[in-house]
Formats: structure tokens, C-alpha cells, sequence
């Protein structure tokens, strides 16, 4: 199971570093808080998507016609 993990690889965040695809953790540990699941913190002003642009009312309306 480890070696699986291991080999699925790592996620790299431009801003944050790399972070294991694949984290294996115990409920013991997540409780005793001992472990935990290592992620991007997006509260550092991370972006998930691309801003969508905005259409005018008129715009959308034209197009359903």
C-alpha cells in the first residue's frame, strides 16, 4: 500500500511546494492528532479557477433569442 503511494507521485502548487497524491493515514493518528493530511493551505491566496467574465444583461439576453 505504501509503495503504491509512493509511486502515485506528487502534486506540486506553484505557491504552496509538492504534497504526496496519495497520503495514508490511521483514524488513531488523525484522532491523537499525530498525523494529518498534508494539502495546500488556501487560505494563503490560493486560486482554484480562472475568474469568469462577466456578460452584460443585454448580452445574455441576445444570445436566447
Amino acid at each position: 500500500m505504501r509503495t503504491e503511494a509512493i509511486t502515485a507521485g506528487f502534486y506540486s502548487s506553484l505557491h504552496h511546494g509538492d504534497f504526496p497524491k496519495i497520503q495514508i493515514l490511521t483514524i488513531e493518528g488523525l484522532l491523537n492528532v499525530t498525523e494529518f493530511a498534508k494539502y495546500p493551505d488556501m487560505a494563503k491566496g490560493g486560486l482554484t479557477f480562472k475568474k469568469a467574465v462577466k456578460e452584460s444583461q443585454r448580452d445574455a439576453q441576445s444570445k436566447v433569442l
